[in-house]
Protein backbone atom coordinates (compact mmCIF):
# COMPACT_ATOMS: atom_id res chain seq x y z
CA UNK A 1 0.00 0.00 0.00
CA UNK A 2 2.87 2.42 0.70
CA UNK A 3 4.31 1.93 -2.81
CA UNK A 4 0.87 2.09 -4.43
CA UNK A 5 0.03 5.24 -2.50
CA UNK A 6 3.27 6.91 -3.58
CA UNK A 7 2.64 6.07 -7.24
CA UNK A 8 -0.99 7.18 -7.02
CA UNK A 9 0.04 10.47 -5.45
CA UNK A 10 2.74 11.20 -8.05
CA UNK A 11 0.45 10.36 -10.96
CA UNK A 12 -2.27 12.74 -9.82
CA UNK A 13 -3.00 14.64 -13.05
CA UNK A 14 -3.67 17.89 -11.22
CA UNK A 15 -0.07 18.04 -10.17
CA UNK A 16 -1.15 18.51 -6.56
CA UNK A 17 -0.24 16.00 -3.87
CA UNK A 18 -3.29 14.19 -2.57
CA UNK A 19 -4.17 14.72 1.04
CA UNK A 20 -4.14 11.86 3.51
CA UNK A 21 -7.92 12.04 3.68
CA UNK A 22 -8.28 11.80 -0.12
CA UNK A 23 -6.05 8.73 -0.15
CA UNK A 24 -8.04 7.11 2.66
CA UNK A 25 -11.29 7.83 0.81
CA UNK A 26 -9.97 5.84 -2.13
CA UNK A 27 -8.47 3.10 0.01
CA UNK A 28 -11.53 2.43 2.20
CA UNK A 29 -14.25 2.68 -0.45
CA UNK A 30 -16.43 -0.42 -0.35
CA UNK A 31 -19.43 -0.64 -2.68
CA UNK A 32 -20.65 -3.92 -1.17
CA UNK A 33 -20.86 -2.46 2.33
CA UNK A 34 -21.96 0.92 1.04
CA UNK A 35 -19.04 2.70 2.69
CA UNK A 36 -17.78 5.95 1.19
CA UNK A 37 -15.54 7.83 3.63
CA UNK A 38 -16.17 11.14 1.89
CA UNK A 39 -19.93 10.76 2.30
CA UNK A 40 -19.56 9.54 5.87
CA UNK A 41 -17.46 12.57 6.76
CA UNK A 42 -19.98 14.94 5.16
CA UNK A 43 -22.77 13.32 7.18
CA UNK A 44 -20.71 13.63 10.36
CA UNK A 45 -19.92 17.26 9.63
CA UNK A 46 -23.62 18.02 9.24
CA UNK A 47 -24.25 16.51 12.68
CA UNK A 48 -21.38 18.48 14.18
CA UNK A 49 -22.69 21.69 12.62
CA UNK A 50 -25.85 21.32 14.70
CA UNK A 51 -23.73 21.56 17.87
CA UNK A 52 -21.27 24.20 16.55
CA UNK A 53 -18.35 21.80 16.17
CA UNK A 54 -18.21 21.65 12.38
CA UNK A 55 -14.65 23.03 12.20
CA UNK A 56 -13.16 19.69 13.32
CA UNK A 57 -11.02 18.69 10.34
CA UNK A 58 -11.07 15.46 8.35
CA UNK A 59 -7.46 14.75 9.36
CA UNK A 60 -8.44 14.94 13.03
CA UNK A 61 -11.25 12.45 12.41
CA UNK A 62 -8.71 10.06 10.84
CA UNK A 63 -6.50 10.47 13.89
CA UNK A 64 -9.42 9.55 16.15
CA UNK A 65 -10.07 6.33 14.20
CA UNK A 66 -6.39 5.42 14.13
CA UNK A 67 -5.89 6.15 17.83
CA UNK A 68 -8.75 3.83 18.73
CA UNK A 69 -7.43 1.10 16.44
CA UNK A 70 -3.67 1.13 16.98
CA UNK A 71 -2.92 3.92 19.51
CA UNK A 72 -0.89 5.74 16.87
CA UNK A 73 -1.79 8.63 14.57
CA UNK A 74 1.14 9.05 12.16
CA UNK A 75 0.44 9.24 8.45
CA UNK A 76 2.31 5.97 7.94
CA UNK A 77 0.19 4.13 10.52
CA UNK A 78 -3.07 5.55 9.19
CA UNK A 79 -2.20 4.38 5.66
CA UNK A 80 -1.52 0.89 7.01
CA UNK A 81 -4.95 0.53 8.63
CA UNK A 82 -6.78 -2.47 7.10
CA UNK A 83 -9.81 -1.44 5.09
CA UNK A 84 -12.22 -3.85 6.80
CA UNK A 85 -11.05 -2.89 10.28
CA UNK A 86 -11.29 0.81 9.45
CA UNK A 87 -14.88 0.44 8.27
CA UNK A 88 -15.75 -1.68 11.32
CA UNK A 89 -14.31 0.98 13.63
CA UNK A 90 -15.95 4.00 11.96
CA UNK A 91 -19.21 3.81 13.92
CA UNK A 92 -17.47 3.37 17.28
CA UNK A 93 -14.99 6.13 16.52
CA UNK A 94 -17.62 8.68 15.54
CA UNK A 95 -19.74 7.76 18.58
CA UNK A 96 -16.71 8.32 20.83
CA UNK A 97 -15.98 11.61 19.07
CA UNK A 98 -19.55 12.83 19.59
CA UNK A 99 -19.46 11.85 23.26
CA UNK A 100 -16.16 13.70 23.65
CA UNK A 101 -17.67 16.80 22.01
CA UNK A 102 -20.71 16.60 24.27
CA UNK A 103 -18.37 16.51 27.24
CA UNK A 104 -16.35 19.49 26.00
CA UNK A 105 -19.53 21.48 25.38
CA UNK A 106 -20.88 20.68 28.84
CA UNK A 107 -17.43 21.37 30.28
CA UNK A 108 -17.74 24.90 28.93
CA UNK A 109 -16.31 24.97 25.39
CA UNK A 110 -19.55 25.74 23.51
CA UNK A 111 -18.10 25.95 20.00
CA UNK A 112 -15.16 24.32 18.23
CA UNK A 113 -13.42 27.61 17.33
CA UNK A 114 -12.73 28.11 21.03
CA UNK A 115 -10.91 24.78 21.30
CA UNK A 116 -7.22 25.59 21.78
CA UNK A 117 -6.41 22.67 19.44
CA UNK A 118 -8.55 20.46 17.20
CA UNK A 119 -6.20 17.66 18.24
CA UNK A 120 -7.65 17.75 21.77
CA UNK A 121 -10.66 15.76 20.59
CA UNK A 122 -8.35 12.79 19.87
CA UNK A 123 -7.34 11.93 23.46
CA UNK A 124 -10.83 12.81 24.69
CA UNK A 125 -12.39 10.48 22.10
CA UNK A 126 -10.00 7.75 23.24
CA UNK A 127 -11.06 8.34 26.85
CA UNK A 128 -14.77 7.95 26.03
CA UNK A 129 -14.07 4.90 23.89
CA UNK A 130 -12.66 3.26 27.00
CA UNK A 131 -14.95 4.89 29.59
CA UNK A 132 -18.63 4.14 29.04
CA UNK A 133 -20.10 6.43 31.69
CA UNK A 134 -19.87 10.15 32.37
CA UNK A 135 -16.66 10.89 34.35
CA UNK A 136 -16.98 12.08 37.94
CA UNK A 137 -14.95 12.52 41.10
CA UNK A 138 -11.17 12.23 40.82
CA UNK A 139 -11.28 11.02 37.21
CA UNK A 140 -13.22 14.12 36.16
CA UNK A 141 -10.72 16.38 37.95
CA UNK A 142 -7.80 14.59 36.28
CA UNK A 143 -9.45 14.91 32.86
CA UNK A 144 -10.08 18.62 33.35
CA UNK A 145 -6.50 19.07 34.54
CA UNK A 146 -5.32 17.36 31.34
CA UNK A 147 -7.37 19.79 29.23
CA UNK A 148 -5.88 22.87 30.90
CA UNK A 149 -2.30 21.59 30.88
CA UNK A 150 -2.45 20.85 27.14
CA UNK A 151 -4.22 24.11 26.34
CA UNK A 152 -2.11 26.46 28.45
CA UNK A 153 1.13 24.56 27.85
CA UNK A 154 1.24 24.94 24.03
CA UNK A 155 1.18 21.13 23.90
CA UNK A 156 0.18 20.62 20.26
CA UNK A 157 1.91 23.61 18.71
CA UNK A 158 4.45 21.25 17.14
CA UNK A 159 5.10 17.53 16.84
CA UNK A 160 1.41 16.77 17.22
CA UNK A 161 1.49 13.13 16.15
CA UNK A 162 4.21 12.11 18.58
CA UNK A 163 2.69 14.06 21.45
CA UNK A 164 -0.73 12.50 20.91
CA UNK A 165 0.87 9.05 21.21
CA UNK A 166 2.56 10.12 24.46
CA UNK A 167 -0.62 11.66 25.81
CA UNK A 168 -2.82 8.63 25.23
CA UNK A 169 -0.67 6.93 27.88
CA UNK A 170 -1.64 9.78 30.21
CA UNK A 171 -5.30 9.11 29.40
CA UNK A 172 -4.79 5.44 30.28
CA UNK A 173 -3.51 6.55 33.70
CA UNK A 174 -6.48 8.86 34.16
CA UNK A 175 -8.79 5.95 33.31
CA UNK A 176 -7.17 4.05 36.19
CA UNK A 177 -7.62 7.03 38.50
CA UNK A 178 -3.88 7.78 38.55
CA UNK A 179 -2.30 11.23 38.18
CA UNK A 180 -0.17 11.44 35.00
CA UNK A 181 3.28 12.94 35.14
CA UNK A 182 3.57 15.92 32.82
CA UNK A 183 6.86 16.72 31.12
CA UNK A 184 6.01 20.39 30.68
CA UNK A 185 5.22 23.21 33.08
CA UNK A 186 2.51 25.82 32.76
CA UNK A 187 2.68 29.33 34.13
CA UNK A 188 -0.65 30.83 35.17
CA UNK A 189 0.77 33.57 37.35
CA UNK A 190 -0.55 37.10 37.04
CA UNK A 191 2.81 38.22 35.68
CA UNK A 192 2.87 35.62 32.90
CA UNK A 193 -0.71 36.42 31.92
CA UNK A 194 0.30 40.04 31.51
CA UNK A 195 3.43 39.21 29.52
CA UNK A 196 2.02 36.60 27.12
CA UNK A 197 -1.58 37.75 26.70
CA UNK A 198 -1.35 39.74 23.44
CA UNK A 199 -4.74 39.08 21.85
CA UNK A 200 -4.63 36.84 18.81
CA UNK A 201 -7.63 34.53 18.40
CA UNK A 202 -5.49 31.82 16.77
CA UNK A 203 -3.14 31.18 19.70
CA UNK A 204 -3.78 28.23 22.00
CA UNK A 205 -2.94 30.12 25.20
CA UNK A 206 -5.39 32.88 24.27
CA UNK A 207 -8.07 30.37 23.29
CA UNK A 208 -7.65 28.69 26.66
CA UNK A 209 -8.40 31.99 28.43
CA UNK A 210 -11.37 32.51 26.10
CA UNK A 211 -12.59 29.05 27.15
CA UNK A 212 -12.34 30.21 30.76
CA UNK A 213 -14.45 33.26 29.91
CA UNK A 214 -17.01 31.09 28.07
CA UNK A 215 -17.23 28.66 30.99
CA UNK A 216 -18.63 31.47 33.13
CA UNK A 217 -21.56 31.78 30.68
CA UNK A 218 -21.14 35.51 29.98
CA UNK A 219 -24.26 37.66 30.09
CA UNK A 220 -25.08 40.86 28.27
CA UNK A 221 -24.15 44.11 30.02
CA UNK A 222 -27.36 45.62 28.66
CA UNK A 223 -30.05 43.14 29.66
CA UNK A 224 -28.38 40.29 31.58
CA UNK A 225 -29.36 37.71 28.95
CA UNK A 226 -26.92 34.97 27.95
CA UNK A 227 -24.47 35.96 25.21
CA UNK A 228 -24.77 33.87 22.09
CA UNK A 229 -21.38 32.39 21.18
CA UNK A 230 -21.18 31.26 17.57
CA UNK A 231 -18.42 29.74 15.40
CA UNK A 232 -19.17 32.23 12.64
CA UNK A 233 -18.43 35.08 15.05
CA UNK A 234 -15.14 33.78 16.40
CA UNK A 235 -12.93 33.33 13.35
CA UNK A 236 -10.49 36.20 13.85
CA UNK A 237 -9.51 38.62 16.59
CA UNK A 238 -11.80 41.32 15.15
CA UNK A 239 -14.87 39.08 15.15
CA UNK A 240 -18.24 40.12 16.54
CA UNK A 241 -18.15 38.31 19.88
CA UNK A 242 -14.84 39.87 20.97
CA UNK A 243 -14.95 43.26 22.66
CA UNK A 244 -12.12 45.22 24.23
CA UNK A 245 -13.60 46.44 27.52
CA UNK A 246 -11.46 49.54 27.17
CA UNK A 247 -12.08 50.07 23.42
CA UNK A 248 -8.96 50.20 21.29
CA UNK A 249 -9.95 53.42 19.58
CA UNK A 250 -10.63 55.07 22.95
CA UNK A 251 -7.26 53.89 24.25
CA UNK A 252 -5.48 55.17 21.13
CA UNK A 253 -7.06 58.59 21.49
CA UNK A 254 -6.43 58.91 25.22
CA UNK A 255 -3.11 57.08 25.52
CA UNK A 256 -1.39 57.60 22.14
CA UNK A 257 2.03 56.68 23.52
CA UNK A 258 0.91 53.38 25.03
CA UNK A 259 2.00 50.28 23.13
CA UNK A 260 -1.02 48.67 21.46
CA UNK A 261 0.03 45.27 22.83
CA UNK A 262 -0.77 46.53 26.32
CA UNK A 263 -4.47 47.03 25.58
CA UNK A 264 -4.98 44.64 22.65
CA UNK A 265 -4.71 42.01 25.34
CA UNK A 266 -6.71 39.00 26.52
CA UNK A 267 -7.14 40.69 29.91
CA UNK A 268 -8.99 43.51 28.12
CA UNK A 269 -11.26 41.13 26.18
CA UNK A 270 -14.87 40.28 26.96
CA UNK A 271 -17.26 38.07 25.00
CA UNK A 272 -20.40 40.06 24.18
CA UNK A 273 -23.20 40.38 21.64
CA UNK A 274 -22.62 41.77 18.17
CA UNK A 275 -25.03 44.71 18.42
CA UNK A 276 -23.77 45.69 21.85
CA UNK A 277 -20.30 46.10 20.40
CA UNK A 278 -21.23 47.92 17.19
CA UNK A 279 -24.13 50.09 18.34
CA UNK A 280 -24.17 50.63 22.11
CA UNK A 281 -20.46 50.77 22.99
CA UNK A 282 -18.38 51.63 19.94
CA UNK A 283 -15.52 53.89 21.11
CA UNK A 284 -17.03 55.12 24.37
CA UNK A 285 -15.14 55.27 27.65
CA UNK A 286 -15.94 52.33 29.97
CA UNK A 287 -17.32 54.66 32.64
CA UNK A 288 -19.72 56.15 30.08
CA UNK A 289 -21.20 52.98 28.63
CA UNK A 290 -21.27 51.13 31.95
CA UNK A 291 -23.19 54.03 33.52
CA UNK A 292 -25.72 53.81 30.69
CA UNK A 293 -26.12 50.05 31.13
CA UNK A 294 -26.51 50.42 34.90
CA UNK A 295 -29.77 52.32 34.23
CA UNK A 296 -31.03 49.59 31.89
CA UNK A 297 -29.83 46.48 33.69
CA UNK A 298 -30.58 46.14 37.38
CA UNK A 299 -28.35 43.05 37.46
CA UNK A 300 -25.31 44.67 35.85
CA UNK A 301 -23.04 43.67 38.73
CA UNK A 302 -24.01 40.02 38.22
CA UNK A 303 -23.46 40.34 34.47
CA UNK A 304 -19.98 41.80 34.95
CA UNK A 305 -19.10 38.96 37.33
CA UNK A 306 -19.75 36.46 34.51
CA UNK A 307 -16.94 38.25 32.64
CA UNK A 308 -14.59 37.95 35.63
CA UNK A 309 -14.98 41.65 36.33
CA UNK A 310 -15.65 42.74 39.90
CA UNK A 311 -16.78 45.96 41.55
CA UNK A 312 -16.65 48.81 39.04
CA UNK A 313 -14.91 51.12 41.50
CA UNK A 314 -12.31 48.57 42.59
CA UNK A 315 -11.64 47.63 38.95
CA UNK A 316 -11.02 51.27 37.98
CA UNK A 317 -13.99 51.40 35.61
CA UNK A 318 -15.67 54.48 37.03
CA UNK A 319 -12.38 56.39 36.79
CA UNK A 320 -11.36 54.90 33.41
CA UNK A 321 -8.20 53.61 35.04
CA UNK A 322 -6.92 50.98 32.62
CA UNK A 323 -3.90 49.94 34.71
CA UNK A 324 -6.09 49.13 37.70
CA UNK A 325 -8.50 47.19 35.48
CA UNK A 326 -5.63 45.30 33.82
CA UNK A 327 -4.06 44.29 37.15
CA UNK A 328 -7.33 43.33 38.81
CA UNK A 329 -8.43 41.20 35.87
CA UNK A 330 -5.06 39.44 35.81
CA UNK A 331 -5.56 38.64 39.48
CA UNK A 332 -9.07 37.30 38.83
CA UNK A 333 -8.11 35.17 35.80
CA UNK A 334 -5.08 33.69 37.55
CA UNK A 335 -7.22 32.83 40.58
CA UNK A 336 -9.80 31.03 38.41
CA UNK A 337 -7.14 29.04 36.55
CA UNK A 338 -5.51 27.92 39.78
CA UNK A 339 -8.85 26.41 40.84
CA UNK A 340 -8.80 24.15 37.78
CA UNK A 341 -5.27 22.76 37.85
CA UNK A 342 -3.96 20.01 40.13
CA UNK A 343 -0.57 21.15 41.48
CA UNK A 344 2.40 18.90 40.72
CA UNK A 345 6.14 19.13 40.22
CA UNK A 346 6.96 18.86 36.54
CA UNK A 347 10.11 18.92 34.45
CA UNK A 348 12.14 21.89 33.27
CA UNK A 349 10.59 25.24 32.50
CA UNK A 350 8.17 25.15 29.60
CA UNK A 351 9.59 25.88 26.18
CA UNK A 352 6.99 28.07 24.52
CA UNK A 353 6.44 27.51 20.81
CA UNK A 354 5.62 30.80 19.16
CA UNK A 355 2.39 30.28 17.26
CA UNK A 356 2.08 32.34 14.13
CA UNK A 357 -1.20 34.14 13.67
CA UNK A 358 -2.99 34.01 10.36
CA UNK A 359 -3.10 37.00 8.04
CA UNK A 360 -6.80 37.40 8.83
CA UNK A 361 -6.10 37.33 12.54
CA UNK A 362 -3.58 40.13 12.34
CA UNK A 363 -6.01 42.61 10.77
CA UNK A 364 -6.35 45.56 13.12
CA UNK A 365 -9.85 47.04 13.03
CA UNK A 366 -11.58 49.34 15.48
CA UNK A 367 -14.02 47.93 18.02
Amino acid sequence: IEVATEVFTRLNVGGKELTLFEIMVAKTYDATRGFDLSEKYDELKQELRLVNYETISSSTILQVVSMLMVKNVTRKEILKLPKKDFIDMWGEATDSLKTAIDFLRNFGVPVSRLLPYNALVVPFSYFFHKHNSSPSGDILKLLEDFFWRCSLGYRYSSGVEGKLVQDVDKIDKILRGETPKYEWNIDISENNLKQTGYFSAGKSFIKAILCLYAMHKPRSFKNNLDVRIDNAWLKIATSKNYHHFFPKSWMRNNFPRMNVSHYNHILNITIIDDNLNKIDIRAKAPSEYIETFSKQNMSLEEALATHLIGNIVDFGITSNDYETFFNKRAEQVSKELHKRIIPQQTGSEIQIDIEEESEEDSIDLLD
